[in-house]
């Protein structure tokens, strides 16, 4: 949701992978809410996350998190294991589309911190 990160993450994404649109569901604290309600991660799996792999025939889903989120008000470490546990649900809800956690520092750095291959069980 930030705007001083979203730029930067899909730069990166169109930058590193073989994507040339991107398309951006956002909101604030998502990671923090997939991890610990699971209606909301059903809730956007169902309404929001399908419309992109149906209808845009997206095969790659980033979740992802940044230093300073005021939706997820935690230190960077947290957040980071937050954002590896979204990831992994997402993949276990969603085995034929790949994984990706992400997280950006303040100052613009990048870090993989998950990645799940289409149909791969880690």
């Amino acid at each position: 949701m930030d705007g001083r990160f979203i730029h930067i993450l899909n730069e990166y994404i169109r930058g590193n992978y073989r994507y040339t649109f991107v398309d951006t569901i956002t909101d604030a604290g998502a990671v923090n809410k997939i991890v610990n309600d699971e209606d909301y991660l059903k809730s956007i799996e169902d309404k929001v996350v399908l419309i992109s792999v149906n209808k845009h025939k997206s095969d790659h889903i980033f979740v992802a998190g940044h230093s300073d989120c005021a939706g997820c008000p935690i230190d960077d470490e947290t957040q980071k294991g937050y954002i590896r546990q979204a990831a992994e649900k997402m993949h276990n809800d969603l085995p034929h589309e790949a994984v990706t956690g992400l997280f950006v520092h303040e100052n613009g750095e990048i870090e993989v911190l998950a990645d799940y291959d289409i149909d791969d069980n880690n």
